[in-house]
């Protein structure tokens, strides 16, 4: 009886360790201003830039400067194929919930340039 209380324990506080720092990690992703310059522009780089930059970009969706990022989640198509479970951008395979939330937390606090 003592193993099976103590073997409780140990999972009820690795349960309350992983909650924690979940929340913590998200928490830092979406307190605060979220800007272009400080947190979406990194993202856009390692994410879409090999593909959606230069004279001849995929699609013809040039995201090199913030107004092409701005317009593109505007309208909806960034934020629908970052989404997308049948089609993820990047081609590599979708992005990670907390990339994808601090985009849509940047659109939803009204596109903050710096």
């Amino acid at each position: 009886m003592k193993k099976l209380n103590f073997l409780v324990q140990i999972i009820a506080f690795a349960i309350s360790i992983t909650s924690c720092s979940t929340t913590v990690i998200e928490e830092v992703v979406i307190l605060g201003p979220v800007t272009y310059t400080t947190n979406v522009s990194a993202i856009i780089r390692n994410n879409c830039l090999p593909c959606h930059a230069g004279t001849s970009p995929s699609a013809g969706l040039n995201l090199e400067t913030f107004e092409g990022v701005q317009n593109s989640t505007e309208n909806g198509n960034l934020l629908a194929r970052i989404n997308s479970v049948s089609n993820p951008m990047p081609s590599s395979g979708k992005m990670s919930d907390i990339l994808i939330n601090t985009i849509e937390e940047w659109a939803m606090q009204g596109y903050l340039e710096d």
